[in-house]
């Protein structure tokens, strides 16, 4: 019998890495096959992070600098010998589940957790985890961004392509803001950004758009649930005009206002990059519902556009449909929620018999009285029955 090449036994087994049972089965088969599943395991611990077993595990990677800042704590660390295989620098992949697993081990030794405490913990285990992982594409941080250890991994850090910060105290927002300014400045592999529900001020974007006009790497930004406002909002569409990065914008639940979502839309009329723009939750009115419709006329990148919970009402999405007949790239438009009537249903009805590029349509929740149909099968239309 003609034995499997050994370089095709990872492509295989890395199709279970989301079933961790049979991976750990197929690991007791032999050496070779635990060696090509172990890396397979710790790429993604994910939830397994809350685990106080991987905890200890992690613990026993720190190194004198990491262990420092937990001497005055007295915490007693895991001593048993260490791991066989450098289980660390196999993970890909750090959730705030680690911050939850840190804290269940703190509970589980019996420890009084205090903030001081148990953000000591964290950045000993992130500062570890940044110089021990040599393929860690994802961090998600909160806080304990300003701490020093970090900061210099993070400035040194050349693997990292995505990045979620969530900061809920107002005065540690603004130094994250200042760090991670000088990070992007830096930073050459960064290229999701995810800043979302911070409660971020127009002032905090205006000093992170200063740091991503010199950034030539980022692709996709999340500003979710912040609160730029109108100033915000101008600001990023003047950026918008000169950026040449960016594909991805999310702007969801930001109070941007009509001259917010105005701006926007005059930027997607210059931007030649962006591919995906969500402006929902914005109450953009049917104004701003034209302006849009007049930027899809004149660009030609964006492909999925998001306009969900806004009151574009009947005569926003009439223009809507009126450029949908010139534009030729859009593929996917989010309309979910804007009140916009069987008079707005009938002008997109309409278009869509014309429409050859769109393939996915959301209309639910507009009051609709009657279902669109289309003679273009290759579109997708949500609405209810």
């Amino acid at each position: 019998m003609i034995s499997l090449p050994i370089e095709c036994h990872y492509p295989i087994l890395n199709n279970l890495r989301y079933d961790h049972k049979s991976l750990f089965s197929c690991a007791l088969v032999n050496r070779q096959w635990c060696r090509i599943i172990i890396p397979i395991l710790w790429s993604e611990p994910k939830t397994y992070f809350k685990d106080i077993r991987l905890i200890r595990i992690l613990l026993l990677t720190l190194n004198d600098e990491e262990k420092a800042p937990l001497i005055r704590f007295n915490i007693t660390l895991p001593n048993h010998p260490k791991p066989l295989f450098e289980y660390t620098s196999y993970i890909t992949s750090v959730s705030y589940s680690l911050y939850d697993g840190a804290k269940n081990w703190l509970d589980h030794e019996g420890y009084k957790i205090d903030r001081s405490l148990d953000d000591a913990i964290k950045c000993s285990l992130i500062t570890m985890l940044l110089r021990t992982s040599k393929n860690l594409k994802s961090l998600s941080l909160n806080e304990i961004i300003n701490d020093y250890l970090i900061f210099e991994s993070l400035f040194e850090n050349t693997t990292i392509t995505s990045m979620y910060i969530y900061v809920h105290v107002t005065h540690f927002k603004f130094l994250a803001i200042d760090t991670l300014v000088e990070i992007l400045y830096k930073h050459s592999s960064l290229t999701y950004l995810d800043l979302s529900y911070n409660k971020l001020w127009s002032s905090n974007v205006a000093k992170l758009l200063e740091a991503l006009y010199e950034n030539t790497i980022l692709n996709s930004l999340n500003l979710c649930n912040n609160q730029i406002g109108i100033e915000g909002g101008k600001m990023l569409a003047k950026f918008l005009c000169k950026n040449t990065t960016l594909t991805s914008l999310n702007l969801v639940s930001n109070n941007l206002g009509s001259e917010g979502g105005k701006a926007l839309a005059d930027a997607l009329c210059k931007n030649t990059t962006l591919i995906s723009l969500d402006l929902g939750h914005n109450n953009f009115g049917s104004e701003e519902g034209k302006a849009l419709a007049d930027a899809l006329c004149k660009n030609t990148t964006l492909t999925n556009l998001y306009l969900q919970f806004n009151v574009l009402r009947s005569e926003g999405v009439k223009a809507l449909a009126g450029a949908l007949s010139i534009n030729n790239t859009l593929t996917t438009l989010n309309l979910c929620g804007n009140n916009i009537g069987s008079e707005g249903g009938k002008a997109l009805a309409d278009v869509i018999c014309m429409n050859t590029t769109l393939t996915f349509l959301d209309i639910r929740s507009n009051y609709i009285n009657f279902r669109i149909e289309s003679s273009n099968q290759n579109v997708e239309i949500l609405q209810y029955q």
